[in-house]
């Protein structure tokens, strides 16, 4: 049989079995179950950090070079591979020896549909810092928005005042979050959507300045006509966020130029378009 008639009898065999299979139906890939994850870099003391997962590749979120103060990713969640995961995180360097220094390593079982925050937070220069992970059990805030506060060490304790402006207007009667300690996070505190202004004391604390006053994102509607999704924030209901109350950066260190302490903002879940 020379190789076109060769070729011949191999097409028909192949048209054959493509008629046997034609009611098969398409073949989809197997559903995995999922967590949600972002990561913070608390560490005020050292320079930027590579995030992995080196159990397993597919669904497995990672990052380069997140530098102190990073929230990765900005809002919301990564996707990642439910069950027990290994997550180590090294040195970013050019250095191929540094980039092989583990400075963080962790095993942890992550449970499907939850969502969870992963910070780096304290010291390495006194072998301080440790891996933190919280799980973000939020719920749908409805026609208010939700906020929380987690402390990665802008003090041993911390009270945290809301009020619609900031500076050395007057406090509130009482804090939004009291007494939240290092490396942990406030419950979740509802509220009408409107400006809002977070200022952070040392717990029992009122005096001015305040540690930290920072204002939350407003957040933006939806705009259907543009096909623009709504963007969680305080002035847009059904927003929940967090906001993360740094300390300065240890001076000296690579870290060195967040000079003061600060919250950075991260959205949880973001509020319905409506489309």
């Amino acid at each position: 049989m020379n190789a076109l008639r060769f070729a011949a009898v191999w097409a028909g065999v192949a048209v054959l079995a493509a008629c046997d299979n034609k009611n098969a139906g398409p073949t989809y890939a197997d559903k995995v179950p999922l967590a949600a994850v972002r990561f913070v870099n608390a560490v005020p003391d050292t320079g930027n950090m590579d995030w992995r997962f080196v159990d397993v590749i597919e669904n497995s979120p990672v990052t380069f070079g997140m530098k102190y103060r990073d929230v990765y990713p900005g809002a919301s969640y990564q996707a990642l591979g439910a069950g027990s995961r290994h997550l180590r995180i090294f040195q970013t360097s050019t250095d191929i020896t540094q980039t092989q220094v583990v400075l963080f390593d962790t095993t942890y079982n992550f449970s499907a549909g939850a969502h969870y925050t992963i910070m780096a937070a304290g010291a390495l220069r006194n072998k301080s810092a440790k891996l933190y992970i919280l799980q973000d059990d939020y719920s749908d805030p409805g026609s208010n928005v939700a906020v929380r506060v987690i402390n990665v060490g802008a003090g041993s304790s911390v009270d945290v005042y809301g009020s619609a402006s900031g500076g050395t207007s007057t406090l509130p009667a009482s804090p939004l979050v009291a007494g939240v300690a290092q490396y942990t996070a406030s419950k979740w505190v509802t509220m009408a959507p409107g400006a809002l202004v977070l200022r952070v004391f040392s717990s029992g604390s009122t005096v001015f300045p305040a540690m930290i006053d920072a204002s939350a994102p407003a957040g933006a509607a939806a705009d259907r006509a543009n096909n623009l999704s709504a963007v969680g924030g305080s002035t847009i209901a059904g927003s929940a966020f967090t906001a993360f109350a740094f300390p300065p950066s240890v001076v000296g260190s690579q870290a060195a130029s967040a000079k003061t302490a600060t919250i950075v903002y991260a959205v949880d879940r973001y509020p319905p378009s409506g489309f």
